[in-house]
């Protein structure tokens, strides 16, 4: 029986609209058209400011996450992914300690389950939306101010929820949560590489514009750009394009298991990933840092100089941005270049070791509740007439064979995800590690999709016309 918790929460979902399944497959030229609006929606939401504040009111609580939770500051898109993520990361936590029951391979709990993530995304925006005006996030506002604030933030996190829904259904490409991710980081690593705003050190922010300043100016030493505090410089230049090179290699790692096809009597080679989670285990982390920093600030503001509450974070504000002084919450922000990490290095160290474990726990949750875990893929196998040579062709044996290989690809892939995401933001790479990492695997994923699916519709054009009315 699906969980009770589940049947209670489910019909919060009811409160929006749902976005239905196409009909027929919208094509190469149909999806590529509704990623393309969903991505503009976004852009859009991200740059109009709500009505009834004054943008740099307030305390930016999540300024150094918003890479993560594609959020900008003061806008339709304030809250970003936030609601959506943490909803998910609840649901995950509940299943994966089995405080709630749920067999995923059954439709109905599957589509209930379905049901309630969507809620969970409804609920966790309305709460965060009140605990964002509740928290002084806009300065002090009157009650009719917070209600018209309360409503955009609503309003604009249930529109992003659609988005999501929108792409998932099967619309677009990928995903609505990696498309808004990519368009953030997208926006950062061009506000760090062509910004000309003057940084710290009366250089210019942008590490191009930066550049030509150096060269022109020669009372100015190329030195100052290896190394920069809070801003962009070569090291973290180089970082961003190592990891990419990185990743991309990662991504692209197999193991191999044998199978063989009952069927047709042939055998080959059936690939599962070495990055077996993918940017699933960065993405929930990143929601459970922000998690932290939330109600940390929140508890800290309200109970400042209790000793328990100094426990999960102690805080000050600077500039309007609040800045851990102790606490967990001093351990989940992610470090501002490498200046910054030798300054602060037992910080630097914790939140690389505390994104690593985060990774690793998220990344074998997810493989069960994904649905990719052993006996699903041996069910898949199966169900294709593909068999293991030396495996009885049985679900339990194939999945005892399968569990090792799965095992380990998805602890080794969430442990390095976790180091080489910490390692990069201690680094200093443009748009964060974690914000690069998900770029590029997302990117790399969207690429095969895109192009698969225009194989597919173009393999019979090329067929008809090589062959003509042999073709048909």
């Amino acid at each position: 029986m699906p969980s009770t918790f589940l049947r209670a929460i489910a019909p919060v979902a009811r409160i929006v609209p749902s976005v239905k399944k196409p009909e027929r497959d919208p094509g190469f030229r149909g999806k590529f058209f509704w990623t393309i609006i969903v991505v503009v929606i976004y852009i859009i939401m991200s740059t109009v400011p709500l009505y009834g504040i004054e943008r740099e009111a307030g305390v930016d609580i999540f300024w150094t996450l918003r890479v993560i939770l594609a959020s900008t500051r003061g806008t339709l898109a304030e809250l970003g992914i936030g609601p959506i993520v943490t909803g998910g990361l609840i649901l995950e936590i509940l299943v994966g300690s089995k405080m709630i029951n749920v067999d995923l391979t059954d439709p109905v709990e599957r589509k209930l389950f379905n049901a309630a993530n969507k809620a969970m995304a409804v609920i966790m925006t309305i709460f965060e939306s009140v605990a964002y005006i509740a928290g002084g996030a806009y300065g002090t506002l009157s009650l009719g101010q917070e209600l018209i604030v309360f409503a955009q933030l609503l309003f604009a996190g249930i529109i992003i929820i659609l988005l999501d829904e929108l792409i998932q259904k099967g619309w677009g490409f990928g995903s609505g949560i990696s498309l808004f991710i990519v368009a953030g980081v997208a926006g950062r690593i061009a506000w760090s590489l062509f910004s000309v705003s003057i940084g710290d050190d009366d250089l210019y922010y942008g590490i191009i514009p930066a550049t030509i300043q150096v060269l022109i100016n020669k009372d100015r030493s190329f030195r100052e750009l290896i190394l920069r505090y809070n801003a962009p410089d070569l090291i973290g230049l180089l970082t961003t394009i190592g990891i990419a090179i990185i990743i991309i290699y990662l991504e692209s790692m197999v193991i191999e298991i044998p199978v063989e096809s009952s069927l047709y009597r042939f055998r080959f080679r059936y690939p599962i990933k070495f990055m077996y989670s993918s940017n699933v285990p960065v993405i929930l982390a990143g929601a459970l840092f922000a998690n932290i920093m939330f109600f940390s600030q929140l508890i800290w503001g309200r109970f400042e100089g209790n000793f328990f509450a100094s426990l999960l974070g102690s805080w000050v504000v600077e500039n309007g941005r609040p800045i851990p002084t102790g606490g967990l919450a001093y351990y989940v922000v992610p470090p501002r270049g490498l200046l910054w990490s030798v300054e602060h290095i037992y910080q630097a160290i914790g939140y690389v070791i505390l994104l690593t474990i985060s990774c690793y726990f998220f990344s074998i949750t997810w493989v069960e509740i994904a649905g990719i875990g052993a006996e699903q893929i041996a069910e898949q196998l199966l169900a294709s007439r593909l068999s293991i040579p030396g495996v009885r062709r049985t679900k339990s044996k194939m999945a005892e064979y399968l569990d090792p290989y799965i095992r380990t690809a998805a602890t080794l892939s969430g442990l390095l995800i976790g180091i080489v995401a910490g390692v990069a933001d201690v680094l200093g790479a443009y748009a964060s590690g974690s914000g690069i990492l998900l770029a590029v695997s997302i990117l790399k994923g969207l690429y095969e999709e895109i192009a698969t699916k225009y194989a597919e519709e173009m393999t019979p054009f090329f067929k008809r016309m090589l062959l003509g009315p042999l073709a048909r």
